[in-house]
């Protein structure tokens, strides 16, 4: 047991340092509004393969941490680590182009603190930037020269929290969580002349190029009530409140020379360095669950988040109001199944619809999704531990390629593992 800490511990410590490094999950062109494309998933890969479902789903082998109320369920120590990646396709009326990548999805240590409280700290992406555009333009009266212009934006924010979940009365929890946000991202914009009788030129570009990090304190509320309503089922009601904060920001920009293959020339033109705030706005979560206790949950989730509130950094609305609506359910044959592994697994699946905080040519970007997951045993489980595999894929659309807007179209996965173990056990003498 003592050994498995160990290693777990500094398994756990090596992706700490990783993840504070690289946090992208996924590639968007709508990334470039904001503080990028946010983490919907509060939970683990669990619950990605119920659409992020889980807000009222109470799991004691798995880490509850989409609502901090739901940790007083893990009376064992949990560790859960997961990766997750996406395959993505973006379009719009003429051309498309195709890109992957793949990173850290969740970092959790959840521990059973005394019968009626536990805790957990933990570790996931917040928000992610990861784009590339390029446009190009004639210019008037000159018939051999054009404008090529360039944006790009990578980086994001992260979240470490540590979070507490305390049974209140027979079935009624409350949770509470505080969360330290940071993270940098860095944007450009360039533009270069092409002009076939200036070629002295032509080989030059100027980029306007800004970094800007941030950091700040975001906490958390959450509540969750459990009652048995039939002789088989329970009913489970939850809700997770966060509240609003101002992240701190320090910006750090300048103007460059550059080639067209991006070898600096000269990248101290016009230096500025400035500090301010951005603005995140509270959120709403709910949601509610039918369960048998023992192979069977079903369950349906609600987010709400008022984006129109938010302000960039030099003080400008560029993001609408949020919302996502999504059903998810899990089912286990027979967990104690001898004969039949595959009734040992557990099968999940979901689907998702709302409308996300991006505003193009006056439209709303909407996003919506499927998704699909398991849990599987993995070697001979004891009183002392418990070992799990997870994994979950996704697929999704977002955008409309109408009006010359862009349409993405993803493929998501994630895998995950889970260890249950009991650290904490009296030794008896005989």
């Amino acid at each position: 047991m003592y050994k498995s800490l160990r290693v777990l511990v500094g398994f756990a410590v090596l992706c700490l340092a990783h993840a504070a490094q690289a946090q992208n999950i996924g590639n968007t062109p709508y990334s470039r509004y904001g503080l990028g494309e946010y983490n919907y998933n509060l939970g683990n890969v669990r619950n990605a393969g119920m659409a992020g479902v889980g807000l009222s789903a109470g799991n004691s082998f798995q880490a509850n941490t989409s609502n901090p109320a739901l940790l007083y369920y893990n009376s064992i120590t949990v560790f859960d680590i997961g990766v997750a990646g996406q395959v993505k396709t973006i379009k719009n009326a003429t051309e498309k182009q195709t890109d992957a990548n793949a990173n850290l999805y969740n970092l959790t240590l959840a521990v059973p603190v005394s019968k009626r409280w536990s805790s957990a700290i933990g570790l996931r992406p917040y928000t992610v930037v990861n784009y590339e555009a390029r446009t190009t333009s004639e210019i008037e009266n000159k018939p051999t020269a054009i404008v090529e212009q360039q944006y790009m934006g990578e980086g994001g924010l992260s979240e470490a929290y540590f979070a507490h979940g305390v049974r209140i009365a027979d079935g009624f929890t409350i949770g509470g969580s505080a969360s330290y946000i940071f993270g940098a991202i860095t944007k450009e914009a360039s533009s270069a002349v092409r002009d076939e009788s200036l070629n002295a030129i032509s080989n030059e570009k100027v980029v306007y190029s800004e970094r800007i990090r941030y950091d700040n304190f975001l906490f958390r509320a959450g509540a969750n009530y459990r009652k048995k309503v039939t002789d088989t089922y329970y009913l489970s009601a939850g809700s997770v409140y966060t509240f609003g904060t101002d992240l701190e920001a320090k910006r750090r920009s300048s103007f460059e020379r550059r080639t067209l293959s991006d070898n600096v020339l000269d990248n101290n033109i016009l230096p500025d360095s400035s500090e301010g705030s951005v603005n995140l706005p509270s959120s709403f979560r709910a949601g509610v669950t039918l369960d048998n206790g023992k192979n069977l949950t079903l369950g349906a989730d609600f987010y709400t988040q008022k984006w129109s509130e938010f302000r960039n950094f030099d003080g400008d609305s560029e993001l609408g109001n949020s919302y996502r609506v999504a059903v998810g359910a899990e089912f286990t044959p027979d967990a104690n199944s001898i004969d039949n592994f595959f009734e040992r697994i557990t099968y999940r699946g979901g689907l998702y619809y709302g409308d996300s905080p991006y505003i193009s040519k006056g439209e709303t970007i909407k996003d919506k999704g499927v998704t699909a997951g398991f849990t599987m045993p993995l070697g001979r489980s004891s009183i002392y531990d418990l070992y799990q595999l997870n994994g979950a894929i996704g697929y999704g659309s977002r955008g409309t390629t109408d009006n010359g807007l862009i349409k993405e179209n993803y493929f998501q996965f994630s895998v995950g593992f889970t260890v249950n173990s009991r650290w904490f056990i009296k030794r008896r003498i005989e």
